[in-house]
């Protein structure tokens, strides 16, 4: 596409050297596989990941023919980007894919109405107090959660396949997130939890709703009869980084990057890098701080665990916890579900069922939720990522261990065909800045 930065390389094996151009020996009717890759292009725009769909093109040509092209196809780099630095098409395809999923009438497709949506029965369904012990808390938040953003993101791409899930980066301004155009603007209230104002609204009861462009699909917004994202926030997000909540007793704040990665123990001595267990040690503390103190950066649903994602912004959170999980598992070559560095529950009897590395999660697994109580909610039971796209996950129950080797670097066919702009493919240390 012109101008496009866009560029693939070639592997003949899952860990053999990138090439730019591959020769590949073919006998008669003979075929090859191999692997394609997004070429990891640090100070081009999101490390040269497309920025728009099928903007590289592959060409196939035979060897000693005179350079003519036998044939081609148009490929996307599809990773997830900064949302904060995403082009208006993209912004638009992924509020577009999202109102669709809530239920909106954008086009002429059939609908169940605002707020009936798929988002609502299902993704807002699972992540309510019933199965809150199944999701948080110790060392299985991170990989749960993972699973849970790849099924929403297959979701979307079943409407526009372009689309990734888009990440804020709490700990940096993001003054083209919140806008009318995307995530909403809101009111600014207190820090202090304590000042006229600045209560902590649980739910969003009394907090005032963001604002939309008419055009924008979270205009519409619903959660079942409830209209519009009750948000505001204890910060400016046009100059300052999500900033946590000052409160009785002490201050807390939302780490930055540097200092999440750190949480891991693994300097200055990378060897000692470790997910952690109980979930007050090691990498697995960024529940708390990040992640917790980014949600408390609002006051409205976002802010309460039962209720946070009807508020969309939810899922461009965790995408950014998510992504804060593969920089530390790439910077300490963490992925191989067998090191319980990389995660600590091997064995049955080490702790409670759903921690296990190999045991299926609800609600893909169709059982009750622990502690037994919840049922899969909507269509979740036996039915993980089924949207019919070109990458699917191939299993209907995943595991823990599935997310924590998202790239089949250790576990044939559990590859969750999912990336970040800023962690390259090769486990070549990533940016931590």
């Amino acid at each position: 596409m012109p101008g496009a930065v866009t560029k693939v390389v070639f592997l003949e094996a899952r860990d053999s050297p990138p090439q730019d151009v591959i020769e590949l020996p073919l006998g008669p009717g003979g075929t090859r596989d191999i692997f394609i890759a997004g070429a990891f292009q640090p100070g081009e725009p999101h490390f040269g990941a497309s920025v728009e769909g099928k903007d590289v093109t592959v060409e196939a040509s035979w060897v000693g023919g005179g350079g003519s092209v036998a044939g081609s196809v148009d490929l996307m780099v599809r990773v997830r980007r900064n949302a904060n630095d995403l082009s208006d098409k993209a912004r638009d395809d992924f509020l577009f894919a999202l109102g669709k999923l809530n239920g909106i009438p954008l086009d002429t497709m059939p609908i169940p109405g605002p707020g009936r949506g798929l988002y609502v029965t299902d993704f807002v369904a699972m992540h309510v107090d019933g199965a809150s012990d199944s999701e948080h808390g110790d060392s299985h938040f991170l990989p749960w959660h993972r699973l849970y953003l790849l099924d929403l993101e297959r979701q979307l791409q079943s409407i526009v396949p372009e689309v990734t899930l888009p990440y804020w980066r709490f700990d940096e301004p993001a003054p083209n997130l919140f806008t009318e155009d995307f995530m909403g603007e809101m009111d600014q209230i207190p820090r202090d939890i304590t000042a006229p104002g600045g209560g902590f609204d649980q739910g969003g009861l009394s907090t005032p709703l963001a604002r939309f462009a008419v055009n924008n699909p979270l205009s519409q917004w619903q959660i079942n009869s409830t209209q519009g994202i009750a948000r505001t926030a204890r910060f400016d997000p046009m100059t300052e980084p999500a900033n946590g909540l000052l409160q009785p007793g002490g201050d807390f704040g939302v780490l930055d990057q540097p200092a999440t990665l750190a949480l891991g123990g693994g300097s200055p001595n990378p060897a000692n890098a470790h997910l952690g267990s109980p979930a007050t040690t090691g990498f697995a503390r960024m529940e708390s701080t990040p992640h917790g103190a980014a949600h408390v950066s609002f006051n409205g649903p976002i802010n309460f665990v039962p209720v946070a994602p009807r508020d969309p912004l939810f899922f461009l959170l965790h995408c950014n916890v998510d992504r804060l999980w593969a920089v530390w598992q790439a910077i300490f070559d963490r992925d191989d579900f067998a090191d319980t560095q990389a995660y600590p529950y091997q064995n049955p009897g080490d702790a409670d069922t759903w921690e296990i590395v190999n045991a299926p999660q609800w609600p893909w697994d169709g059982s009750n939720s622990e502690p037994g109580s919840l049922r899969a909610p909507g269509t979740r039971q036996n039915n993980f990522t089924t949207a019919d796209v070109s990458i699917g996950f191939p299993g209907a129950s995943p595991t823990l261990r599935d997310a924590i080797d998202p790239y089949d670097n250790r576990l044939q066919a559990s590859y969750m065909g999912f990336g970040y702009d800023d962690v390259p493919y090769n486990h070549a240390p990533p940016l931590t800045n």
